[in-house]
């Protein structure tokens, strides 16, 4: 009896403990949201759904939270895995308010990708747990979603003009009920918005209250999305050029504070046009030049999602490759496992076909020789073909006047493992390769690129012997380091040098990579696929930006 109340005690120990650390993990991620510091919010999740290894209720959420994350961050098309686990564990436990919430933000995200379809169906699915549901702020996030769904693309249909009103209507009825007041706000934003043609001083009503709601409780997105209607509205019902700036540049400032590219997008295309329309041309340039780095900056961050997709595409394909041909061998294994038991028995009790056994044996060597040196032959020639359809790629934009630089370092890291997979099953060993070999034919895959640049690309590697995985690194590192440079490093008409070394020093090597490109000088640089590598190695890089790029590590070759 005594033992079974000290476990009992123990177990509500733990789970008071687990208690206290989930409530300190959901106050800092708060708190980042409250802020608007979504990339900090974004790193803490991560880290909390990481340690929680099993599913449990606490996951479930943090996947719920982390998806609303990524949509802040711009990151949408990510946003559905993680609403899918929650989905799958709450529909698990039958919680019906959890599938309720998930289903309605599924149908915001499909909005937001302005996939029509997918958002009313997902809208749709939710409205029918909507009597099961018993959460108040999950029911109001709903009905204001519904709303907005309607009346943006059913506001020219009389029966949803009636639906939204309704709802609306039920909604600020029961404002004092509701936490989270931006959905007031919204709600009295998207009533608005349905009078603006109409009835424009019935909107102008609307948006003002909506206005004076969202700053009284600080809900600075909602802020800046209603200040833009305001602007609109003063703009095109009253001519009121001068009111329409003012609440624009209102929704300006809030817009930076948050750091939304995209509200701050909206806020000087429209003060751009009112500064035209009043023919104040030097404030008009102004603006336009801001929208204009703004757009430059969206693109960038597109971009950069693009690449990081086409990254990890590419690591996941190799983990898949890795994993199947783990597989095979560990099926191969077991084959010959087998036969190796079965030699043992027939030499144990049948010592007259000892020979018989043994040829055997070496005739199934044989196959096993030649089905690997047959696998072998297909991964190359499937890498290969897979840098050939990338050159047919980079053929094709070429004709159309189209960037291929991102192409080209896929492209670039594909022959690097090509050649390092083309050295091993040369080498008689098949576990190391000279980096002084592999580096030449690097070198060779680069001269195009360079010649065509106007670079000259000066490589001293000396004879090391290293294993297979290190040698990997060192390549994806160097075609990583050469694209960078060939990318970002140099003037157009400057000299345009790089330089590699490899030195043997006793028992380590030292790694020295330089340019001499004048571009960025004034940068701080973040190459954080580099730095990445250079973990994977376990060494820590010593990187300096005067008068170019430079990066150096010694590392001791017993570990290489």
């Amino acid at each position: 009896m005594r033992i079974t109340k000290i476990l009992f005690f123990i177990f509500y120990f733990f789970s008071i403990q687990n208690c206290f650390c989930q409530n300190d993990i959901d106050r800092k991620i708060d708190y980042y949201l409250n802020k608007f510091q979504y990339d900090s919010a974004s790193i803490v999740t991560q880290k909390a759904i990481k340690k929680l290894k099993v599913n449990s209720n606490n996951k479930a959420d943090l996947y719920i939270k982390y998806s609303r994350i990524l949509k802040s961050l711009y990151k949408t098309d990510s946003c559905f895995y993680f609403l899918d686990e929650a989905e799958k564990f709450y529909k698990v436990k039958n919680d019906k308010s959890k599938l309720f919430y998930i289903l309605t933000i599924k149908a915001e995200v499909a909005r937001s990708l302005v996939k029509r379809n997918l958002a009313n169906n997902y809208i749709f699915e939710a409205e029918k747990l909507f009597p099961k549901n018993k959460n108040l702020d999950y029911k109001y996030f709903f009905l204001n979603r519904r709303i907005a769904l309607l009346a943006e693309y059913y506001n020219n249909v009389p029966d949803s003009l009636l639906k939204i009103k309704e709802i609306g209507n039920n909604i600020l009825k029961n404002q004092k009920e509701i936490t989270d007041k931006s959905i007031i706000a919204y709600t009295l934003n998207e009533i608005g918005y349905l009078d603006f043609h109409r009835n424009p001083k019935n909107a102008q009503k609307y948006f003002l209250q909506a206005h004076q709601l969202a700053e009284k409780y600080n809900s600075k997105i909602a802020y800046v999305d209603i200040s833009i209607n305001l602007g609109r509205y003063y703009h095109q019902k009253e001519n009121n050029l001068n009111l329409a700036i003012f609440y624009h540049n209102q929704g300006l400032k809030k817009a930076k504070e948050i750091n939304n590219l995209f509200q701050i997008q909206q806020c000087y295309n429209e003060i751009k046009i009112c500064y035209i329309l009043q023919e104040d041309y030097k404030n008009a340039y102004s603006y336009r030049d801001s929208l204009a780095n703004i757009d430059l900056l969206i693109e960038k961050v597109a971009n950069s999602k693009k690449y990081e997709l086409l990254e990890n595409k590419f690591i996941i394909e190799s983990k898949e490759k890795e994993l199947v041909t783990s597989r095979k061998n560990q099926l191969l294994l077991l084959v010959i496992l087998l036969f190796l038991f079965t030699g043992l028995a027939t030499l144990l009790f049948y010592s007259r076909k000892i020979g018989k056994s043994k040829k055997a044996l070496e005739k199934l060597n044989k196959e096993n020789e030649f089905l690997i040196s047959e696998t072998n032959h297909r991964v190359n020639n499937n890498l290969q073909l897979i840098s050939l359809l990338i050159s047919e790629t980079i053929r094709k934009n070429k004709k159309e006047n189209k960037e291929n630089i991102d192409l080209i370092r896929l492209q670039s890291k594909i022959q690097s493992i090509a050649i390092l997979h083309r050295e091993l099953y040369a080498s008689k060993d098949k576990k190391t390769v000279d980096l002084h070999l592999y580096f030449k034919k690097i070198e060779e895959r680069f001269s195009e690129i360079c010649t065509n640049e106007n670079i000259v690309l000066k490589l001293n590697v000396d004879s090391i012997s290293s294993d297979s995985d290190s040698a990997m690194y060192l390549g994806l590192l160097v075609t990583e380091l050469i694209m960078n440079s060939v990318k970002y490093a140099f003037k157009d008409d400057q000299l345009k040098n790089i330089s590699i070394e490899i030195i043997k020093v006793q028992n380590q090597f030292a790694f020295n990579y330089s340019d001499n490109g004048q571009k960025n000088n004034s940068q701080e640089i973040h190459p954080v696929l580099v730095k990445q590598l250079c973990q994977q190695m376990g060494v820590h890089p010593e990187i300096i930006i005067n008068n170019g790029f430079h990066l150096s590590f010694i590392k001791s070759i017993g570990n290489v």
